[in-house]
């Protein structure tokens, strides 16, 4: 025979077990939010600087995005073992604060391109009005072609797509992958500050 208290104990424990499931899901569904936010911001901000570049290529030379263009091996001759060689590297820039400098300065986005032989590999950089790296794109077209998206905050990878799929950010290969990415990026950023001091 259950008693009373037998009762209202297991009444209390699943009611207690009730709320804290709803709670979790409460959480979990805020963190999605606030994720998906961070993502839709990030695509809102790719979408608007490929439509302002493209504008400003059509309107050239009276936009206010300028244009570093960094090509290796522009005549296409052979590299040893490795064959057709080129790297082209864009960097699109704008103004920032022109209290503190009025000349364009403020990186948007880089886009390269790098051929090897029978595979071109397309990498974008897009970097939000802090200077910050956001967004990375690398698509590989020829015999292996892949997709990868990758999604950072506060220099925290935060989303990763390989193709249509969405992958687990902690695995360390993602992590690895990240970083990686962030050392080409600030390779990349290195050498559009130089050829800022190099211009002007």
């Amino acid at each position: 025979m259950t008693s009373f208290e037998d009762v209202t104990t297991g009444s209390f424990i699943r009611r207690s077990i009730a709320h804290l499931a709803l709670l979790f899901c409460a959480v979990f569904a805020v963190s999605a939010q606030t994720a998906d936010k961070r993502i839709d911001d990030i695509r809102s901000l790719y979408a608007s600087t490929n439509s302002a570049i493209e504008t400003a290529e059509k309107e050239a030379p009276y936009s206010q995005i300028y244009v570093v263009e960094l090509t290796v091996n522009k005549t296409g001759n052979q590299y040893p073992a490795v064959g057709t060689y080129s790297n082209i590297s864009k960097f699109y820039y704008t103004y920032g604060d022109r209290e503190k400098n009025p000349y364009p300065d403020r990186l948007l986005k880089i886009n390269v391109t790098t051929k090897r032989s029978a595979m071109i590999t397309n990498s974008e950089f897009l970097f939000n009005p802090a200077g910050e790296l956001v967004f990375g794109f690398v698509k590989t077209d020829g015999e292996e072609q892949s997709e990868t998206r990758l999604f950072f905050a506060n220099g925290l990878l935060i989303k990763l797509l390989d193709g249509d799929r969405d992958v687990n950010v902690r695995l360390k290969t993602v992590q690895d992958t990240a970083a990686a990415f962030k050392r080409e990026s600030a390779r990349l950023v290195a050498l559009f500050a130089s050829s800022m001091k190099e211009g002007l």
